[in-house]
């Protein structure tokens, strides 16, 4: 098969079925945001011009794995290509979540405001009452003043923890380690090289799982988003 064999009027959804039917893995396209789909695209890519730079086009062209990456990014392209809207969609999401993130910052500006005044100008201002006014008014003013400020730092402190933990559910961040979710092995969205025909050699720079994944989309065990029937 060459890429210039696919159709180019095919929609991804076709080339999904083609590859599933050829190669054995599809891509779960009902999971995936346009997000993931330009980092896999772009280390499809990567992926794609290492074994150009190792082998040559017309070498490579012979290795079933890179037309297995040239299907995926393919398909993955016009998925992409497909669903514009869903990319403005994630572009108004990002800015929400990029606010939310904001108010969770001016909070923690807040922690640090009140921290600084525990620290330097309370004693600071102490030291100018007791020398301007009298001890009895700068520790009555200390006692006051130091529980006051405690009990603003610990309501600060909590706010903060819960705006940092809604900000994070609203941008859909596993709260147990993070990742993108969705498929398998995509917390890295990482691939190994597919290995070469006997023919073209085994380069060490090729058979390593260099992005700490296996992807179908790079021709490994398995599939994207998808079991391996």
């Amino acid at each position: 098969m060459n890429l210039k064999d696919f159709n180019p009027t095919a929609t991804s959804r076709k080339m999904n079925k083609l590859m599933e039917s050829r190669f054995g893995f599809s891509i779960d396209f009902d999971r995936l945001t346009y997000s993931k789909a330009q980092k896999l695209t772009q280390l499809v890519s990567e992926n794609i011009n290492k074994i150009k730079r190792s082998y040559g086009i017309h070498q490579a062209e012979r290795n079933p794995k890179y037309m297995e990456l040239l299907m995926v990014r393919e398909s993955l392209g016009r998925w992409m290509n497909e669903n514009q809207n869903l990319m403005e969609s994630e572009m108004g999401k990002s800015e929400a979540i990029l606010a939310a993130k904001d108010m969770v910052d001016s909070i923690q500006d807040m922690v640090e405001k009140v921290s600084k005044m525990q620290v330097e100008q309370l004693p600071a201002l102490i030291d100018t009452i007791r020398d301007q006014i009298g001890m009895a008014e700068a520790d009555n003013f200390k006692n006051a003043m130091s529980q006051l400020l405690t009990d603003v730092s610990t309501s600060l402190g909590q706010a903060r923890e819960a705006a940092d933990t809604n900000a994070r559910q609203l941008a859909g961040e596993d709260m147990a380690g993070g990742g993108l979710g969705g498929m398998p092995g995509a917390d890295t969205l990482g691939a190994p090289i597919p290995a070469a025909p006997a023919s073209l050699g085994e380069p060490s720079d090729l058979d390593t799982d260099e992005f700490g994944a296996t992807d179908a989309a790079a021709g490994g065990e398995e599939p994207v988003g998808r079991a391996k029937r």
